[in-house]
């Protein structure tokens, strides 16, 4: 058995065809035959099941096929390593950013990042959680950072806490419900909001939090991954939306936006995590920018 041979059965695994996988692989079809049969002679276990129209994983293939993606996955994380430890670093780095620290942090991360090391290639990917674990998944990312609330815990993921941001809801300083008294939390479950995408255990804190019944669900009528967008929204309808304060400095300086103060508010905080994979080195340059976010985001939190 060989990673070759271990990158076929992949390859097979996913395509569900000898002639589709071969091309993938960039074999003649008969040597990818010829490769996957030895491999099930040398584990004496048939991995595929034939038919007219393809392959069908089995049972056992199935079992192989989690332990050589694994195994490969190790196999590039080495050879990335050893290149690292060779190189010192790659003159690049991508990483992911959440819709909400995309508003008040990636300005200032790339501006720093751009002053200390001008010769520093970044891509920077503004997503949801779902989409930024996908990628950093498939590598094409060395880490992302988001509201800590949708991070899942898993063994494969490393996470840093950053601080903690004051959060509130908004609306267009002419909306009619700051012409209501009292202002209580109950008016959200009428009013039309808007908010970034977010998910399910978010959503079950902001019920309990409010002290909605279980049946009770808040109106996000509008989700958006811009949280710049989300602004312009509100300053020109009456969506009233959901964000940290950080992100709302200009508008609630300006007047076009007002932080709604509810009477039996008692508040909600925010705090982002940088996540990356934890069975992968992090790369210089990597590190620089996640300092750098780190940073970034505790100046933030001490100018309040």
């Amino acid at each position: 058995m060989n990673l070759r041979q271990l990158e076929h059965l992949v390859a097979l695994a996913d395509e569900g065809s000898f002639a589709r996988a071969a091309e993938a692989v960039h074999l003649s079809q008969p040597a990818l035959t010829r490769s996957i049969q030895t491999l099930e002679d040398s584990l004496a276990l048939a991995l595929f099941d034939r038919h007219p129209r393809g392959v069908t994983i089995t049972p056992g293939g199935k079992v192989v096929l989690e332990r050589a993606r694994r195994v490969l996955f190790e196999a590039g994380a080495l050879d990335r390593d050893v290149t690292l430890f060779k190189d010192n670093e790659l003159g690049d780095v991508g990483f992911g950013v959440g819709p909400y620290p995309a508003a008040i942090l990636l300005p200032d991360v790339i501006a720093a990042l751009a002053a200390a090391h001008p010769r520093l290639a970044m891509r920077a990917e503004v997503n949801n959680w779902g989409a930024l674990l996908q990628a950093l998944k498939a590598e094409t990312i060395d880490f992302f950072v988001v509201d800590k609330r949708g991070v899942p815990l898993a063994p494969e993921l490393q996470i840093q806490l950053l601080e903690t941001h004051r959060c509130g809801w908004f609306a267009r300083a002419s909306h009619p419900l700051f012409e209501r008294k009292p202002r209580l939390h109950a008016m959200l479950r009428e009013l039309p909001l808007a908010s970034v995408p977010l998910p399910p255990s978010l959503h079950e804190e902001f019920r309990k939090a409010l002290r909605f019944k279980a049946g009770d669900t808040l109106n996000f009528t509008v989700q958006c991954n811009s949280f710049y967008s989300l602004k312009q929204l509100a300053e020109r309808s009456d969506l009233v939306i959901y964000g940290p304060l950080a992100g709302m400095r200009q508008e609630l300086a300006s007047g076009v936006l007002r932080r709604i103060d509810f009477d039996d508010s008692r508040g909600f905080d925010m705090q982002f995590a940088i996540i990356h994979l934890a069975n992968r080195t992090v790369s210089a340059n990597a590190r620089r920018a996640m300092d750098a976010l780190a940073e970034c985001d505790r100046r933030l939190h001490l100018e309040g």
